[in-house]
């Protein structure tokens, strides 16, 4: 770490030397503050905890419309807190993704007195592989259900916890490690808190490949009950979720399981930043299956069950999602 020669010389409300790295980022994040709204805060939060958002999801959840969401989200870029980039595609343009930029990440850690967390996310390599990942796509599909369901009037999204997050989670108790769904979510509605592990499908696993993720929730869930919550496969496409509906209830695995489908096309659902699904609601409102673009999860057909599961209980803080 490099130190001034005048290491007494402070830098502003920083408490560190002015040669010092927290020194210059608390510089830095001094010299936007003026320019931040607690809109943009919170942004910048939610694609550091979510690793990549698009144009369109962070519209969905924080603007009016989709051309102030544009103009903001540029300013942001600009100021340093975030940074984006659009995947190839091998016909037409894909939206921004958006990732956390360096002064982000300096912000973030002054907010959560903890200098260090976020820079290992602004690494120039782990931004540019992620860019390039395959898992690209799926994980952008798999925020589009959770922005879907923060956007629906009905209830209240409670908890959006990424892949990472809903692991550390279910196994923070755990020395056998096991599944890892792709998000862990809690719905809120008609006074019912309703928690729920989400496995999204893009619509490429051959259904033998995604059926076997059942039998590793079924082993782990004997012996770790945060596992027993409801598990909601979410699928790109009505066709996709029907021929999968078929193949998960025809395994055995299923009957150990609380296990629900739904279907989601982002161009449907949120089509002008519209209200998103009916999801997990049990007692939904008797027209949410007739409107276009909503598509209400549905249980596997009842069947004898060989152990009843328990949704978990824990009921967190009324925060909104972020």
């Amino acid at each position: 770490m490099t130190v001034s020669s005048h290491s007494h010389t402070r830098g502003a409300g920083t408490g560190a030397g002015v040669g010092t790295r927290a020194a210059r980022d608390g510089a830095a994040v001094l010299s936007v503050a003026g320019h931040l709204t607690d809109r943009d805060r919170e942004l910048v939060r939610l694609v550091a905890r979510h690793r990549v958002l698009t144009t369109d999801q962070l519209a969905a959840l924080a603007f009016g419309n989709i051309t102030t969401a544009r103009h903001r989200l540029a300013v942001v870029v600009r100021l340093g807190l975030l940074r984006r980039f659009r995947p190839h595609l091998q016909t037409g343009s894909a939206p921004w993704h958006y990732v956390l930029g360096p002064i982000g990440a300096a912000l973030l850690g002054q907010e959560d007195r903890a200098e260090k967390r976020w820079l290992p996310m602004v690494r120039a390599d782990r931004q540019l592989a992620l860019e390039r990942s395959q898992r690209l796509g799926h994980m952008t599909g798999a925020s589009w259900f959770f922005v879907a369901l923060a956007r629906h009037g009905g209830g209240e999204l409670l908890k959006w916890d990424g892949e990472g997050e809903a692991s550390d989670y279910l196994y923070s108790r755990s020395r056998e490690l096991g599944p890892r769904p792709d998000g862990l979510g809690i719905w809120a509605q008609d006074g019912t808190d309703i928690a729920f592990l989400l496995e999204y499908d893009t619509g490429t696993e051959h259904l033998p490949q995604l059926v076997g993720k059942l039998t590793g929730y079924a082993e782990q869930a004997g012996t770790n009950t945060a596992l027993t919550m409801p598990l909601l496969f979410c699928f790109p496409t009505a066709r996709r979720e029907q021929s999968a509906r078929k193949a998960l209830a025809a395994t055995a695995a299923s009957l150990d399981l609380q296990i629900a489908t739904a279907a989601l096309d982002p161009r449907v659902t949120c089509p002008g930043l519209r209200p998103g699904v009916d999801a997990l609601a049990r007692r939904p409102r008797a027209d949410a299956a007739h409107r276009p673009g909503r598509r209400t999860p549905r249980p596997l057909a009842h069947r004898t069950r060989t152990r009843r599961a328990r949704p978990a209980r824990a009921r967190p803080r009324r925060n909104r999602v972020g």
